[in-house]
């Protein structure tokens, strides 16, 4: 076996909330049509990979969340996230969401290696490591260009998405889930993995990883853990 990352092409993204996690389903469903799967959630991806796994049911058979995003609605986090400006600008209308990625689409576009080095300069934990390491912060810079140009109406909808409040969408996972956590994550903190475990259906294994943070976990996790 093998992990293949799913593309959330522009062309997923338009319509509704709901609309777009069906889409999702039903591209996934086109590429894999036979074949039993395991989602593996990253960070917001976390948030996509459960609300995806209901319109997929039972071809579902693991759902593993890595520094997963939880509903915001499930406990205060913002200010333990390093993504809350963000978060913020979404929540606060289409208009400041719209200026604010414009702006991170330029930095993107004209200088995504520094806009990758200064995400990174405050990294906590193992996280540190990774900071320093020219080849991840090459990937990290890749990732941005992805999102913010390649990806843009995809990355927007997600985070549209995120923001809003989904918190009843988690009764509706009723396969097995697993998480990874950081204790020293900084942007998707101890505390939100906690209550995302507390809230969904049948009492996922949370595993805390001391001493890790944000991307760090997930290294971790491919190396240790991932669905061979």
């Amino acid at each position: 076996g093998y992990v293949h990352v799913v593309a959330r092409s522009d062309a997923l993204a338009a319509g509704s909330v709901e609309e777009y996690f069906k889409r999702l389903a039903v591209h996934i469903m086109q590429q894999y049509p036979d074949q039993t799967l395991a989602l593996i959630g990253f960070s917001l991806g976390a948030a996509a990979a459960l609300r995806v796994a209901p319109h997929l049911g039972d071809r579902v058979q693991q759902i593993d969340l890595v520094s997963p995003a939880a509903p915001l609605g499930l406990g205060d986090f913002l200010d333990g996230m390093a993504g809350a400006p963000v978060f913020r600008a979404a929540l606060a209308g289409r208009v400041p969401f719209a200026a604010l990625t414009f702006v991170q689409t330029q930095a993107a576009r004209l200088a995504p290696h520094k806009m990758a080095a200064a995400l990174m300069a405050k990294a906590r934990g193992v996280d540190r490591v990774l900071a320093a390491d020219p080849r991840f912060i090459a990937s990290l810079a890749q990732s941005l260009r992805t999102s913010l140009i390649d990806q843009r109406a995809a990355y927007k909808a997600e985070i549209r998405a995120y923001v809003s409040d989904w918190r009843a969408e988690l009764a509706k996972v009723h396969q097995p889930v697993a998480i990874w956590q950081g204790s020293e994550d900084d942007w998707t903190p101890p505390a939100m993995a906690e209550a995302l475990a507390a809230a969904l259906p049948g009492c996922p294994q949370l595993t805390v990883l001391a001493g890790f943070s944000h991307f760090s976990t997930l290294r971790q996790y491919l190396g240790e853990a991932a669905p061979a």
